[in-house]
């Protein structure tokens, strides 16, 4: 087609060549061509489990049974100061909440900001063109 012509008058030229020009005649093996091809086609595989989704499997089953005997094997002494450290980090979260809250309010709100940014691009380039 001519690159002059603007998007609206191709579709007007298209539409008014889909509507004047003569319908043809179906083909009368055509029904015959498309069984054929339909009958070609393979059937999907099956489910199959590969030597990957084994060594996976193997591999996370095996750092569960670490972290399981880890822990059944931990010191007692070792399991109370963990506790202690884990009790003082909540602690430290709460006493510096007063900033903690503020900032993630504002990383949400940049957050959301960057994702309307594609959006407006988009309206913007279809008001200029």
């Amino acid at each position: 087609m001519d690159s002059h012509l603007t998007p609206e008058l191709q579709d007007a030229i298209i539409e008014d060549a889909l509507r004047s020009y003569p319908l043809a005649d179906m083909p009368s093996d055509i029904t015959l061509n498309v069984m054929t091809r339909i009958q070609q086609t393979p059937a999907p595989r099956p489910f199959q489990l590969t030597w990957s989704d084994f060594a996976i499997a193997f591999v996370i089953s095996l750092c569960i049974g670490a972290v399981l005997f880890s822990l059944q094997n931990f010191p007692p002494l070792a399991l109370v100061h963990i506790r202690i450290q884990g009790i003082l980090f909540y602690q430290d979260l709460i006493v510096n909440a007063r900033w903690l809250i503020p900032s993630a309010m504002f990383g949400l709100a940049a957050l959301l900001f960057l994702l309307t940014i594609p959006y407006f691009q988009k309206q913007l380039k279809q008001q200029q063109g």
